[in-house]
């Protein structure tokens, strides 16, 4: 059996119809940059949030530092966010200038509230938290604290399209939580256009025009020259906002089956001596499962180990990430990084391994999968 760890051709076969006649419409009407396709996916993602607005953008990280750049911190701002991530969290929060407070993780891969808290000085301004692997954070006591303390709050919302939290007792989509949220759509994410793509979304409709403005040459809406502003070209370009408002009407239901996948691996793994499978979630709608990382609770060697015996079994994995970001040369060397003690973050590093999931994974292969693992175990 070969199980790849992403099948996007599949995905493609199986929206074929769809997705030739969106992308074909587009060629037609020459709808490149911004028009009809971009205004009708904005308005259409932030409804599925349930947020006031979006705004299309080039990248994830695009969003991202349009995000800092709108909120307009102060200078000397310290930002706080987790040492698991990818590393365009803090690189988004360094090229804009300010210095980013670096803190642990809980059990659940996430940013530790009590580290937050610990982290706070009269220069935090901000919190960046990120719903890591399609998990999101535990938003209400992040909303806590930063009422507490006066802060704003960028969530990465990069894995977690349709991941919920709780607050005030109601189920809400990340990324209007907190004051402004970052999407990210790469091709391999829960909603992934077919190339960089991604988004920003906020109930702050002035913040969001502002970051429109940001994002399109400091352009004033209402004045094509008037530009009110220096910005940058960061557009979200209008084949893949077609290709993204098709995939929108069936990422609920992607969802799904992530989440019913992640529930046969949860199941068999955890007969299995050495397995550590990823903490279950609070509520259904707690995580939509962009990754399923186990852990293997040894060195690095044992975990490259596993890979290296999954790949000769046919099984594609990743390592997600390698080094935590407290780990990386660019940043522990970089004077503008505050690193606070993350051995948890540390700990993943060395220990977690990804598993294949997608619409392109079935009980079969399930079923495959943990029978190579259980084997590994057992021989290991």
């Amino acid at each position: 059996m070969n199980i790849k760890f992403l099948d996007l051709a599949k995905e493609y076969q199986d929206l074929k119809t769809e997705l030739d006649s969106a992308i074909f419409k587009t060629l037609k009407n020459s709808s490149f940059v911004g028009g009809k396709n971009v205004e009708d996916f904005e308005v259409n993602f932030a409804n599925f949030l349930g947020a006031r607005g979006c705004v299309g953008v080039g990248n994830g990280t695009d969003a991202l530092e349009i995000a800092l750049r709108a909120l307009n911190l102060p200078k000397d701002s310290e930002i706080i966010l987790p040492a698991n991530s990818f590393i365009a969290s803090i690189e988004a929060v360094l090229n804009s200038g300010y210095k980013a407070v670096l803190v642990d993780c809980a059990d659940d891969f996430l940013i530790d509230t009590d580290c937050i808290k610990n982290a706070l000085t009269s220069k935090t301004t901000a919190i960046l938290p990120v719903h890591l692997y399609g998990r999101a954070c535990n938003m209400q006591k992040i909303l806590d604290i930063a009422h507490e303390n006066h802060l704003k709050i960028i969530e990465d919302c990069a894995q977690a399209h349709g991941a919920k939290s709780i607050i005030n007792e109601k189920l809400r989509n990340v990324g209007h939580i907190g004051d402004i949220g970052c999407f990210s759509f790469y091709p391999g994410k829960n909603l992934g256009a077919y190339g960089d793509a991604g988004a920003i979304s906020s109930n702050d409709i002035e913040l969001l025009e502002k970051c429109r403005s940001i994002a399109n040459h400091g352009v004033n809406t209402k004045d094509r020259y008037n530009h009110r502003l220096l910005g940058r070209n960061s557009r979200l370009d209008g084949i893949q906002a077609a290709i993204l408002d098709v995939k929108l009407k069936y990422l609920s239901t992607s969802n799904q089956h992530r989440r019913y996948i992640a529930h046969l691996y949860t199941q068999k793994l955890s007969e299995i001596p050495y397995i550590i499978t990823p903490p279950s979630p609070l509520y259904e709608d707690h995580c939509v499962w962009h990754l399923y990382t186990i852990m293997i609770p040894s060195t690095s060697e044992k975990r490259n180990q596993l890979q290296e015996y999954l790949q000769n079994n046919g099984i594609s994995t990743g390592i997600h990430y390698p080094k935590s970001l407290s780990q990386i040369k660019a940043i522990y060397e970089n004077p503008n990084c505050i690193l606070h003690p993350s051995p948890k973050a540390e700990q993943y590093a060395q220990s977690t391994l990804s598993l294949p999931i997608g619409n392109h994974i079935e009980e079969k292969e399930v079923d495959y999968i943990c029978k190579v693992i259980e084997r590994f175990c057992e021989t290991n």
